[in-house]
């Protein structure tokens, strides 16, 4: 039999024809092409975030310096009234009552004005006499009225206006139908933070202030208000204020139109939401709490802050950590992934109320166009492609007939040795490859028969050494009765792992679990029993900690659990989890708890026993302490 090689074969086919060349002129159009549209796209992205950068920092830059300039105004006009208010008390016996405001009795037992004749109301609080005195201030306080009003009609964002005194009296426009039903029959202006907030205590400068957020006695909802102590002889005399809803805020300034569909919302230092537009509810998935509901004949006696309320609860950690530094004047990443999308975040400060006004934008409304254009290109690419496979679907039909006779000469001893590789090592009799007549194909085969026969002696002998190391391993290093690792394991993985912890500064925590007299229970329930307790407790181990954590029993009652990547506050929480589980367990009608205690790797750390020292420490002040605890 005359033999022939491969290579002549292959180059007498194909390898000489201009298929190859073809396809490479046309690959390399295709990587131009892609690679040209891809830099574009780049360039464009560029451009549309640099515009981001300066169009919305811009919007939120006009939204603070609305929120500035209309709270200046605010603070400006009470100081106004300040001045006003003061030298009124200062010659309140000087002036003449010159209205007909009358007042009565309410049947919960509070003094007010009962015609509306007048622009304001009048409450007293039952608590309060009334003397002639007293009547007579109330009503001069009429004086006051005329710009109290001015003040809320003149400034769109200011609700109201009053006069809170240390009597227990309020002067507020504007007026309010049977004012008695809205308050406390008790009132107690001492218990608002619109009263409080400016007394010598709060505010010893005497200057104009602001409160947090609070829920409005009088029915208006979530409210701030810029507040003025007013002094006569360094007596404080009452309170002069200005109200500004939470509502107002969110029409007048949280409305402000940003580009790429942004949407806005103010946070104070503590990271409560003071206000946010629905769409900011939406995506952060929280209650929209602006506009607060009151029940039936709510009265309230006290300052109701909107973070005791309704709570706010953060569903994204990576924002609330911005926020976090954000507040705190840090730098701060510009964004963050929720829900599998990534906004942009852009901030200002509104210094007056130690607020910050946040705006975000999702990436897909930024890049909306740029994603529209690159869906083009890649139609594009794709019709291109599809030509170019319709060329070579031609060019191949055109050569079928010679290949088919190229793919019969190789294939069929092609196709033994594929038959021979998809069972080689998996049975134990191999079938011999037999001569084709090419060289290069023979030598295979018999190199292949060769080697399957030596695979096979080795894979047996192989099996049997794999199998002894596998069994004398893991008796070494697992605990007969609780199956997890012993002190031998530990010492052999504590070398190498504090080792990996130096290089790459890694964290490890680790708990140190002992059972609360377990002597008792063996002495009192048999050593089966005790056996049983070390089962359960290795049970709920392994059911509160990760995969890659370590449970290893120390001896006796006293277990060891490694915890890599987590620090000691991580630690703590796990271990309150195994407290809480272990104090539910009821199996075999016995409960039984622990003592924990816990340590940290650091840098002095050495080996593996610095960590359970500490914690042997910890876990001793634990049993100290009353057992069934952590420390």
């Amino acid at each position: 039999m005359e033999k022939i090689t491969l290579k002549k074969i292959i180059y007498k086919n194909y390898l000489k024809t201009t298929l190859t060349s073809i396809f490479f002129i046309e690959l390399a159009l295709l990587i131009l092409y892609f690679n040209a549209n891809n830099n574009i796209l780049q360039k464009s992205t560029k451009f549309v975030l640099k515009d981001v950068k300066e169009s919305v920092y811009d919007r939120v830059k006009d939204i603070k310096y609305h929120f500035d300039s209309s709270f200046l105004v605010i603070e400006n006009n009470l100081k106004s009234l300040q001045n006003e208010q003061e030298n009124f008390f200062e010659q309140i016996d000087n002036l003449k009552i010159s209205n007909n405001e009358k007042y009565k009795f309410a049947e919960n037992g509070m003094y007010y004005n009962v015609n509306n004749e007048t622009d304001s109301s009048v409450i007293v609080s039952k608590n309060s006499s009334i003397t002639n005195d007293l009547k007579e201030e109330i009503k001069k306080t009429k004086y006051l009225e005329k710009n109290l009003k001015a003040n809320v009609v003149n400034n769109q964002i200011v609700v109201a206006g009053y006069f809170n005194s240390r009597h227990n009296y309020s002067r507020y426009y504007p007026f309010i139908n049977k004012a008695y039903n809205s308050f406390p029959a008790d009132l107690n202006m001492k218990n608002y933070n619109f009263y409080y907030k400016a007394d010598i205590k709060h505010n010893p400068e005497k200057k104009v202030t602001w409160t947090n957020v609070y829920l409005d006695p009088a029915g208006q909802g979530w409210m701030i208000s810029a507040i003025a102590p007013i002094y006569k002889n360094d007596v404080l005399q009452g309170v002069v204020g200005l109200d500004v809803t939470v509502d107002i805020i969110i029409r007048n300034f949280l409305t402000l139109k940003i580009p790429y569909k942004g949407e806005s919302f103010l946070i104070d230092k503590n990271l409560e939401i003071i206000a946010m537009s629905r769409k900011i509810a939406q995506i952060l998935k929280v209650k929209n709490f602006n506009n607060y509901e009151y029940e039936k004949d709510e009265k309230i006696s006290n300052t109701i802050f909107k973070s005791e309320k309704e709570p706010l609860k953060y569903k994204s950690i990576e924002l609330k950590n911005i926020l976090k530094d954000v507040v705190n004047n840090k730098k701060y990443k510009h964004d963050f992934l929720l829900d599998g999308k990534r906004y942009f975040i852009f901030t200002e400060q509104i210094e007056k109320l130690s607020w910050h006004t946040i705006t975000l934008i999702k990436e897909d409304d930024i890049l909306s166009e740029v994603k529209d254009l690159e869906k083009e290109y890649l139609y594009l690419g794709l019709i291109v492609i599809i030509l170019i496979v319709l060329f070579y679907l031609i060019f191949f039909i055109y050569l079928h007939k010679k290949a088919n006779d190229f793919v019969y000469t190789i294939n069929k001893p092609l196709s033994k040795i594929i038959n021979m590789t998809k069972t080689l090592g998996s049975t134990k009799k191999q079938i011999e490859l037999a001569d084709c007549g090419i060289m290069e194909i023979d030598e295979v085969n018999k190199n292949f028969n060769k080697l399957a026969k030596e695979l096979e002696n080795r894979t047996e002998e192989l099996i049997k050494t794999e199998a002894s190391r596998a069994m004398h391993e893991e008796l070494s290093n697992t605990d007969a009765l609780t199956k997890v690792y012993n002190r031998r394991f530990l010492e052999d993985f504590s070398k190498k792992y504090f080792e990996i912890l130096k290089r790459e500064k890694g964290i490890l925590s680790i708990l140190l679990v002992d059972i609360d007299d377990f002597k008792a229970i063996n002495d009192n329930y048999g050593h089966d029993m005790g056996d049983q307790v070390l089962l359960d407790l290795v049970d709920i181990m392994k059911e509160k900690i990760r995969e890659n954590d370590f449970i290893v029993r120390l001896g006796g009652d006293e277990f060891l659990i490694l915890l890599p990547n987590s620090n000691i506050n991580g630690a703590k929480t796990v271990a309150q989890k195994l407290i809480d589980c272990i104090n539910k367990n009821t199996k075999n009608n016995k409960k039984f708890t622990v003592s924990i205690g816990c340590s940290e790797y650091n840098i002095n750390d050495k080996e593996i026993h610095s960590l359970i020292k500490r914690a042997d420490t910890s876990l001793y002040d634990a049993k100290k302490d009353g057992k069934n605890k952590i420390v």
